[in-house]
């Protein structure tokens, strides 16, 4: 081992420490890889910032903007409602029909995206139809994840697979190269879930505490808030006389939430914070009975127990939603009163979901945490502004949020262009990618602001901090290090033992790391094994390339099985149980495939 591999393996393992201790964001830790390799020579300047250039980012960054595209104009909803829909209420069948529609999506879209897009009208479907929606949200995850092996666009790990062989002076793989390991991967995932996995998700009766709702009325009794609204009586002599909301302190000295004034004949909910209190106003107020005891005493005021039905809190424009954070929101970690939430977007929080269950503490000074949800009041516009936060996600479903339906079918028109032209090998895979994201933007499908939000750059950085160090393991000698020491005893076992290692190695990294870097990581010693065994590459990192997607154990090792943990009341044991013997089944069936497909 020369120093400049000890070097190289010394920055691996700290970034694999950083990236799976998430103490530093994901793209900083991979843009301080790239930084340390030009800055100690081990990459030249130009070797380091051209990974910015690379074609993977460019066809990275405009699958998510065409994926935008799909979901702003209503296709990918629609094909979700007509999915499952057609699937009819035998749960079988709705698992299979779901699980084959998302799989399919995801062969074109961001697998996130796919989940988004489908989970609202998954919880409505199986409400509708008597189940709790955790019968189907982790089947609709892991066919969002396993769905990206059926095209080369279909995950990032497949489009970085395929550079590493187009690097090395091999054919890179063509849009469909990989369909029919992804087509098995699908049937033994689906199979899977309709038998043994069906039996093992958890069993959460509709009438548990735990099932998610979409009606505004069953969110309420969910949350419990009827347990814990009451009514503050101000009598004329009442300090609160004459102050504003905001002024009275009640939210902020005392930890009560106003949700409407009742005056004389008449409610209004949701009030302003610049909302005068009158005397003999009845504040509608959620909070526990010693802080209500404790503001009575101080402020003058009356208070009883409200006989509140659940629509009063749903009077004119006014309405309730559950909101979740996406996996990669930025408001984790930081409290409601930090981001000013009310202030910000009109809203009152209502209720914390935590865990399967509602958060009883002070939820304005408690960090947000992945896989949070929680329950808002305020008007519907102010409600579907919420769609535009790229941090949140509105999982009850609400049939008149606006989209630009009339471009749908542009959208489609887009997308089938795209594919047709990588198909029919008229154009690169980088420039139809790129030319169909551009004319997302020339049609209208999406305005360019929305376009540049799409665009995941936390992935864009992640991805080329580390093609960069792909590209210093290559330089240094260290992925044929790795490949050698490591993997030439299995070497002597054949190719499927080694696929079947490689395999087993990148799906553990990705339960730590992402995707995306274990790809970049593990795609350069694939390769220099293959090479210098004599294999062929393009199984080797085939295998590399489905390890990625079948790292289904925990609900971090891939952003939409966190998306669906706290919509569903998951826990981190439910994954364990249904994830791992799906994972082993994939396994064995892409052995299986290359075997026979292949002729490994």
């Amino acid at each position: 081992m020369t120093p400049q591999i000890a070097f190289t393996l010394t920055i691996l393992g700290v970034a694999i420490v950083l990236f799976a201790s998430e103490w530093l964001p994901t793209d900083i830790v991979s843009l301080s890889v790239m930084l340390i390799l030009g800055v100690t020579g081990l990459l030249s300047p130009e070797e380091a910032f051209t990974s910015f250039a690379n074609p993977v980012v460019i066809i990275i960054g405009s699958v998510f903007v065409v994926s935008a595209a799909l979901f702003q104009t209503g296709v990918a909803t629609q094909l979700g409602r007509v999915m499952v829909r057609l699937a009819g209420e035998s749960e079988p069948r709705l698992i299979a029909a779901l699980m084959i529609g998302a799989a399919l999506l995801s062969g074109v879209m961001n697998n996130v995206a796919v989940a988004a897009v489908l989970m609202p009208a998954v919880i409505g479907i199986g409400l509708s139809t008597g189940r709790a929606p955790s019968r189907l949200l982790l089947p609709l995850s892991f066919a969002a994840i396993v769905g990206g092996t059926l095209t080369l666009i279909g995950s990032p790990p497949n489009i970085i697979v395929s550079h590493v062989l187009s690097a090395g002076g091999f054919r890179p793989f063509e849009l469909l190269d990989i369909a029919p390991i992804g087509v098995l991967s699908v049937l033994a995932a689906t199979l899977y879930m309709v038998t043994i996995g069906r039996r093992l998700l958890p069993e959460q009766p509709i009438e548990d505490k735990l099932h998610r709702a979409r009606l505004p009325s069953q969110l309420i009794g969910l949350y419990r808030l009827p347990e814990r609204i009451f009514t503050l009586y101000v009598a004329p002599d009442s300090a609160l006389v004459g102050q504003t909301l905001a002024e009275s302190g009640l939210r902020r000295d005392h930890g009560l939430t106003v949700l409407g004034i009742i005056r004389e004949s008449s409610c209004r909910m949701a009030p302003l914070p610049t909302e005068l209190i009158q005397a003999g106003d009845r504040l509608l107020t959620q909070g526990g009975p010693r802080r209500l005891q404790q503001v009575a005493a101080d402020k003058d005021l009356i208070w009883g127990a409200a006989t509140v039905d659940e629509t009063e809190l749903l009077t004119g424009d006014v309405g309730v939603a559950e909101v979740t954070l996406m996996p990669r929101s930025s408001l984790v970690g930081k409290t409601l009163r930090e981001l000013h939430f009310r202030e910000r977007f009109e809203l009152t929080v209502l209720a914390l979901w935590r865990g399967g269950e509602p958060v009883e503490r002070l939820i304005g000074d408690e960090p947000l945490r992945r896989g949070d949800a929680f329950l808002v009041q305020g008007s519907w516009r102010k409600i579907r502004l919420l769609h535009r936060e790229p941090g949140l996600m509105v999982i009850s479903e609400d049939e008149d949020i606006p989209r630009r339906t009339r471009k749908a079918p542009w959208a489609i028109a887009i997308l089938v262009g795209m594919v047709a032209a990588v198909a029919s090998k008229m154009l690169s895979l980088s420039l139809a990618a790129l030319g169909a994201a551009l004319l997302t933007i020339f049609t209208g499908c999406l305005r360019a602001e929305e376009a540049r939000n799409a665009i995941e750059w936390r992935v864009v950085f992640l991805i080329s901090g580390m093609l960069a160090f792909g590209k210093a393991m290559e330089n240094t000698g260290t992925a044929q290090w790795v490949a050698m020491t490591l993997l030439s005893p299995v070497a002597e076992l054949g190719p499927l033992a080694v696929m079947a290692a490689l395999f087993l190695i990148t799906m553990v990294l990705t339960l730590g790391i992402s995707n995306h870097a274990t790809a970049a990581l593990m795609a350069p010693i694939a390769f220099n094994v293959a090479t210098s065994q004599g294999f062929d590459p393009h199984s080797l990192l085939l295998a590399v390339a489905v390890g990625t997607s079948a790292a289904l154990l925990t609900p971090f090792a891939h952003p939409s099985n966190l998306l669906v943990m706290g919509p569903g009341g998951y826990k981190f044991r439910d994954y364990v149980r249904v994830g791992l013997p799906l994972s082993i089944l994939i396994l064995v069936t892409t052995l299986v495939g290359l075997a026979v497909l292949w002729r490994v």
